[in-house]
C-alpha cells in the first residue's frame, strides 16, 4: 500500500521567472501591513514595481567580483507553488558602497505614481546606515528578505530559508546580516544572529541590525 504520508523537510530552491507572479502573492501577503502599503502599495503600480525587481534578481549573474543576489523559495507540498521566498545578497569582501545601494539593488520608482521616492528612500536608508556601520567593507552574506504566507508559517520554511545564507556563510568563513523586525528577531537568534548597537548613528531603528559571526576556522 503506497504511504500518503507527505515530507516534512522544506526543500529550498532557486526561483525562477515563471515564479514571478507567486513572489509577488509571498510578498504582499507576508509584508501586508498598513505602514508597508504605503511605502510600497498593493496596486498595479506596486505589482510593476515587483515585477520588475524580481526580474532584476533572476536576471544574469554578475562577474566574480560583483554583489550576487540569491531569489530562494520553499514551495508548498501539496501545489508546488512557492509560499516562502528569501532575498539574499553576497556581499564580496571590498565591494563598492555605490553597488551596495539600495538604489542599486532595487527598481527606481520614478516613472510609477502610487510611489513616493522619499517614502522608499526613507525605509532603506537607516537600515543601509546601519548595515554599513556593522560591516563597514568586509564581505559578507545579507538576508534581504524573508517572508512566508501566513497560512504556511510555524512548519520550519523560514528556518530552512535562514539556515540555507548561514551554511553559505559558513563555506565561504565571512559574516551574515540582516535587518530583523520585532516578529522574526527569535527566529535569527536562533540560528546565531545577535543584535548590533547602531544607537551612535541611528536614532530610532525600524528594525534591529544584526549580526552572525563568520564560522571560525577548524
Amino acid at each position: 500500500m503506497t504511504s500518503t504520508v507527505r515530507p516534512t523537510t522544506a526543500v529550498v530552491e532557486r526561483a525562477s521567472v515563471s515564479d514571478i507572479p507567486e513572489l509577488i502573492t509571498v510578498w504582499w501577503d507576508a509584508f501586508g501591513s498598513e505602514h508597508m502599503q504605503r511605502i510600497f502599495p498593493q496596486t498595479p503600480d506596486g505589482r510593476l514595481w515587483l515585477e520588475r525587481a524580481f526580474k532584476q534578481f533572476l536576471g544574469p549573474a554578475p562577474g566574480p567580483n560583483e554583489l550576487k543576489t540569491e531569489c530562494l523559495i520553499v514551495r508548498s507540498p501539496d501545489t508546488g507553488i512557492p509560499v516562502a521566498i528569501a532575498i539574499y545578497r553576497i556581499v564580496p569582501a571590498g565591494s563598492d558602497a555605490a553597488k551596495q545601494s539600495w538604489r542599486a539593488r532595487w527598481p527606481a520608482v520614478d516613472d510609477l505614481p502610487d510611489f513616493s521616492d522619499a517614502a522608499v528612500n526613507g525605509f532603506f536608508s537607516p537600515m543601509e546606515k546601519a548595515h554599513a556601520h556593522v560591516l563597514g567593507d568586509r564581505g559578507h552574506v545579507f538576508l534581504e528578505v524573508l517572508g512566508t504566507i501566513e497560512a504556511f508559517q510555524k512548519r520550519g520554511y523560514g528556518t530552512a530559508l535562514v539556515k540555507w545564507g548561514t551554511d553559505l556563510a559558513d563555506q565561504l568563513r565571512v559574516e551574515c546580516y540582516l535587518d530583523a523586525s520585532p516578529a522574526g528577531k527569535p527566529l535569527y537568534e536562533a540560528n546565531g544572529y545577535a543584535e548590533q548597537d547602531v544607537s551612535a548613528i541611528i536614532e530610532k531603528q525600524s528594525a534591529a541590525s544584526m549580526l552572525r559571526p563568520k564560522k571560525s576556522q577548524d
